[in-house]
Parts: C-alpha cells; sequence; structure tokens
C-alpha cells in the first residue's frame, strides 16, 4: 500500500538582496534622492556663495538699510531706459516693474498672435498635406521639410536682416497687388479698424443679436426634435444676429449724427461733405473724382492743379477724429492731407493762422469755440459709422493710420508662425490619418462634399489626437518667442535683461522671469486641457 502523505515542502533558499528587485528599487529612490538634495544644496551653496561675493547691495532697502525683505524693492526705481514698443504708457522715468510689465504684455502680444496664426498656417498646411493635387501636397511637403529642419534663430536672422531690412524706404514702398498693404524699411503697415464713439450703442445691439440667435438656435433645436427633420439653425441663427447687428448699426450712425463736425471758412458757402466734393472736381474740372489718378497720368490735371485742390484738415492725433474725416474725404475722393496735432488747442490755433483749410473735432467743440469767437467758418456735419477703416498713408517722411507692424516685431511674429506652422501641419496630418478612412468612405456615400467631410467628420474626430501634442506647440511658441531679442523686439527677456545690467539684481531677475514664463505655460496648458477633455470621447 503507497503512502498518499504529500511531501513537507521544502524551504526556499533566501534571495541575496542585491539581487532582490524589491531591495533594489528601495535603494535606487534613496540613492537618487540622495542626489536630488545635494544637487539642491549645491545650487543653495552656489546661491549663497554668489550672494556674498555680490555684497549687500542685492537687498538695499529704499531707506538705505539691507534686509532680505527688501529684496524686490528695486522694481519702484526708475528704469532708465527706453522701449521701443509698448501696449501701456511708457517712460524713461517709469519703475522697472513696469518696464518688466510693458515686457511681460509684449510677449503676450507676440504669442497670441502668433498661436492665432500658427495654428491657421498649420490647418491649412496639415490638409494639403494630404492633398490629391500633386503640386499643393509636395510644395507643403517641402516647407514642412525646409522649416522644421533648419534652426529658429537662423530663420529669425533671415527674415530680418535678409527680408524686411532690404524693403525699399518709404517714398518707394511696396504694395502687394495694389492692397492698401506697405512694405518698406519702417516695417508693414495694414489697414485697421478705428472703434467710433457710436460702436457703443452698436454694442448693445450686438448683444441682443446673440440673444436673438441664441433663441432661434433653441426654438429651431425643440421644433427638429419634434418633427425629426433638419431646419437649417446654424443659417437662420446667423441671419438673426446679422438682421439684428445691421439694424442697429444703421441706428447708432443716425445718434450719433451730429456728434462730430468740420469746420470750413464762411467764404466757401459750402454745407456739406457733397458740396465740398462738388467744388472740388469743379476746381480741377472732373466728373468724378475716382478718375483723378487717371487723369494725373494721363496729363489732364497737373501735380500743382492736385497740390492746389488738396484738402489741408487740422484734427488731434490718436482720437476717432482723425480716421473718421479720413475715411469720410477717401469715400467722396477729396485730395486731403492732415495735420496731427496734440490736443484741440493746437487745431485750433492751426485752422486760425491759416495752417490748415478745415479743423475737425467734436460738434459740441466746435460750437464752443465759434461761440468764443476763437475761429469763425461753417460745421459741416460729419456722417458716423460705429467702426471706420483706418487706411494708412504716406504724410511727409513717414505713414500715418492703420496698423503697423514694427520690422522688429514683424520678425519675430512671421518668424514664429513660419516655424510652429511647420510642426502644426504634421500634428493635423497624423491626426487625420488617425481617423479610420471608412469615416471618409461613409462620409462620401452620403454624397458629402471633400469640405464637408473634413469639417463635420473627420477633424472632429481627429481633434482628441491633435489637442495633446499641439498643447506642446503652443507653449514652445511662447517659450521661443524669447528670441525676440537677437531682432530686437521688447519681449519679456529683452526688458529683463536690460534691467538685469542696469540694476544687478541677478537672481531676483532670474526668478521673476522664470516665473512669468511658467505662469504663461500653465495657463495655456490649463485651457488647453480643459479643451482636450471636451473634445475627448466619451465611452461607457
Amino acid at each position: 500500500m503507497t503512502n498518499s502523505t504529500p511531501p513537507p515542502p521544502q524551504r526556499t533558499a533566501r534571495i541575496p538582496f542585491w539581487r532582490d528587485i524589491r531591495v533594489l528599487g528601495v535603494i535606487a529612490q534613496i540613492a537618487f534622492l540622495i542626489v536630488v538634495l545635494s544637487a539642491l544644496g549645491w545650487v543653495a551653496g552656489n546661491v549663497g556663495d554668489n550672494l556674498s561675493t555680490l555684497g549687500e547691495s542685492q537687498f538695499l532697502c529704499r531707506d538705505g538699510s539691507s534686509s532680505v525683505r527688501c529684496a524686490f524693492d528695486f522694481l519702484r526705481l526708475d528704469a532708465q531706459f527706453a522701449i521701443s514698443e509698448s501696449l501701456i504708457p511708457y517712460d524713461p522715468s517709469d519703475s522697472y516693474g513696469r518696464a518688466l510689465l510693458v515686457g511681460a504684455l509684449n510677449t503676450i502680444k507676440v504669442a497670441a498672435l502668433g498661436i492665432v496664426l500658427a495654428t491657421v498656417l498649420g490647418t491649412v498646411t496639415g490638409i494639403a498635406r494630404l492633398s490629391s493635387n500633386w503640386l499643393i501636397r509636395n510644395v507643403a511637403r517641402w516647407y514642412v521639410d525646409l522649416i522644421r529642419n533648419t534652426p529658429l534663430l537662423l530663420q529669425l536672422f533671415f527674415l530680418f536682416f535678409g527680408v524686411i531690412l532690404l524693403f525699399p524706404p518709404i517714398r518707394e514702398a511696396v504694395q502687394p497687388f495694389g492692397l492698401p498693404i506697405f512694405l518698406s524699411q519702417r516695417g508693414i503697415n495694414l489697414p485697421g479698424i478705428a472703434v467710433m464713439p457710436s460702436f457703443t450703442t452698436w454694442l448693445l445691439f450686438l448683444g441682443g443679436g446673440l440673444a436673438l440667435a441664441g433663441l432661434v438656435w433653441w426654438w429651431l433645436g425643440r421644433r427638429e426634435r419634434q418633427t425629426e427633420r433638419n431646419s437649417n439653425r446654424p443659417v437662420w441663427s446667423l441671419l438673426a444676429f446679422l438682421a439684428v447687428a445691421a439694424v442697429g448699426w444703421f441706428v447708432a450712425s443716425a445718434v450719433a449724427a451730429d456728434n462730430q463736425g468740420f469746420l470750413v471758412a464762411d467764404g466757401t458757402g459750402i454745407q456739406s461733405i457733397d458740396e465740398l466734393a462738388a467744388a472740388t472736381r469743379a476746381e480741377l474740372g472732373l466728373d468724378d473724382l475716382g478718375e483723378l489718378d487717371a487723369a494725373v497720368a494721363a496729363g489732364i490735371v497737373s501735380a500743382e492743379q492736385v497740390d492746389a485742390a488738396t484738402l489741408s484738415v487740422c484734427a488731434v492725433a490718436d482720437t476717432p477724429i482723425e480716421p473718421n474725416i479720413a475715411a469720410t474725404l477717401r469715400r467722396a475722393g477729396i485730395p486731403y492731407t492732415v495735420e496731427r496735432v496734440d490736443d484741440l488747442a493746437a487745431a485750433v490755433a492751426g485752422y486760425s493762422g491759416g495752417d490748415c483749410d478745415g479743423l475737425a473735432a467734436e460738434r459740441a467743440a466746435l460750437s464752443a469755440e465759434l461761440a468764443a469767437g476763437s475761429v469763425t467758418g461753417t460745421i459741416l456735419p460729419l456722417p458716423e459709422t460705429p467702426l471706420r477703416l483706418d487706411v494708412p498713408r504716406i504724410e511727409g517722411l513717414n505713414f500715418v493710420g492703420g496698423l503697423r507692424l514694427s520690422p522688429n516685431f514683424a520678425a519675430i511674429l512671421i518668424g514664429l508662425t513660419i516655424y510652429t506652422g511647420a510642426f502644426i501641419a504634421e500634428i493635423v496630418r497624423a491626426g487625420i490619418q488617425s481617423v479610420a478612412k471608412g469615416q471618409s468612405e461613409a462620409a462620401r456615400a452620403l454624397g458629402l462634399s471633400e469640405g464637408q467631410r473634413l469639417r463635420l467628420v473627420v477633424l472632429p474626430q481627429a481633434l482628441r489626437v491633435i489637442i495633446p501634442p499641439l498643447t506642446s506647440q503652443y507653449l514652445n511658441l511662447t517659450k521661443n518667442s524669447s528670441l525676440a531679442i537677437a531682432v530686437g523686439y521688447p519681449d519679456l527677456w529683452s526688458t529683463a535683461y536690460t534691467t538685469l545690467n542696469q540694476s544687478g539684481r541677478v537672481i531676483q531677475i532670474f526668478f521673476l522671469a522664470m516665473g512669468t514664463y511658467l505662469f504663461f505655460s500653465l495657463t495655456i496648458s490649463f485651457f488647453l486641457n480643459w479643451y482636450n477633455r471636451r473634445v475627448a470621447l466619451v465611452e461607457r
């Protein structure tokens, strides 16, 4: 009879600690912690030694004493250096803190515009990379391969020194395709939008239009659920908004009809802008002032006649009056020049002294000057709309009106846009290709156009793949804006570096600069992560 009792378990040999993966893991973590703490200790000691070398000047208080609490008191001292571009008023007598704020705002401007433009360029290029057209597909591929494989700093130098600074002088500025866009050594001048005082009234109608569009969207959606038929909600909602906006435009223009005026001499007998245009036509012997350039080119009207008929206008610079009178005269075809002055008193003095033929200002101000007897003349009604197109023009040795991109700003903005756009193009291409081909085949089977296929089927599904790497590119663009110092644009790092040299506060400046860039990065990451959660697929 066999013994069925199982044999007792044999005692396993104990694993040596140098072969135990659990022990090795703990040892590795302890070693890593020691290395990190040693590195931090070395950095802290190095900073302490450097601060000792620099002396107590790093922590001077305003009363002359020295304390760590006063490490950032230098931000209240006068900066004593100029900044070429600023979104807010700045003077060299302002503080270091305001100078750093100006640099931070300039960085935000470059980063915000660069993100928008690079996204548009990258999306279009990414779609073009998958085009069935051989030329479009390969041009997009060559652009991506070239830009991604050359250093950004080299591209910035090429744009700034090899392109923008080689533009012609102002008098020979290039106008691409005859558009009101001027390329010169002073930078790039573009048309801009001037906001008039009546915009506030129009803004109320825009709010009402949005509310009505939302109501139409809700009501049509409810009807779709009841009837199970498409009702073109986007189209009707947009039409509702545009209708209210159009009504508001005319109402705001009518309400503001008497806000501004144009003062001309009594002896002219002119009572309106139309009569002023008629007098100019009669003086030049033309039936249509729109034919003035052609008449000058054909020799029918001489340059001397044009100079004699040109209307000189006095207006306060950087106020809504200037773009409004310019747009009104330009629309009427009247040749004009604007004498830009600092305040109304200077404009009145220029008009009274005969320096200009007319004075553009608020109608109430003109009436007050007439009542005071400081000027004489007739006030012509100056029409006003909520928005005016402000077109750049050459006056003297510079451009006035419109938007101006300095050579430095244009170089960093275009460079960052082109460089980051190439990386975004590859992200968009990969995102589109990640969508199953069956989705596109189903869209074509339903009769959708290529545009509808991309907009309604492919891109919404590709977003979940596009957004995460797109966040990294936005962060890279923001941090790469620190290269603006290479082309002379006063961004955050440029002003911080100048402040460092002026004040000698090395540690504090680096702390502020790194903290600001960290804040920018975390803000962008927060919003992109929030949006990524919104577009992510919800699985059961």
